[in-house]
């Protein structure tokens, strides 16, 4: 019984430490999606990124807005996600690439990869977990105080660094 308890304590602290919160995260997306004071302000999440919601047209853009998703626990169903991650296209560091024939109309998470901070190209399909900081700035904020909404709190995150946690 002896050698039974250690076991089971040492199972518990792993489980414990693999369940660990991730409330900083999610105090900050939280944040940023009821007031501006992030603005100009670095912040940093934990999570992985998810391929974003948009429609093909030229070709020709430079950006993609990704999406950052992040989660209350490695066993929770519950999530939170950044979106306007703005990342470059093109295989630098800090990058995104998505590699899609020009004739299919439907991506999926295996037709992006992130480019981190040190150059590795990694699938999006793998749900790699990252420590991504960036740079936050309210598009409301751009107009003039007389003309802003200030319940709108759309962002974009801006100057990212991705690393893997």
């Amino acid at each position: 019984m002896a050698i039974k308890i250690p076991a089971l304590l040492f199972a518990s602290l792993g489980l414990i430490s693999l369940s660990s919160c991730n409330g900083s995260s999610i105090d900050t997306i939280k944040a940023m999606e009821s007031n501006y004071d992030n603005e100009d302000k670095s912040i940093t999440l934990i999570g992985e990124f998810d391929a974003p919601l948009f429609t093909f047209s030229s070709g020709k853009s430079t950006f993609i807005p990704m999406n950052f998703v992040v989660k209350s626990s490695a066993f929770s169903s519950e999530k939170f996600t950044a979106t306007s991650v703005i990342l470059p296209i093109g295989t630098n560091k800090n990058n995104v690439l998505f590699e899609i024939p020009m004739d299919q109309k439907k991506y999926s998470l295996k037709d992006f990869y992130v480019v981190d901070n040190t150059g590795e190209k990694i699938n999006l399909e793998k749900h790699t977990t990252y420590k991504m900081t960036g740079t936050v700035h309210y598009t409301e904020l751009e107009k003039p105080e007389s003309e802003r909404d200030n319940t709108n709190f759309n962002y974009k995150i801006t100057n990212v660094i991705i690393e893997k946690d």
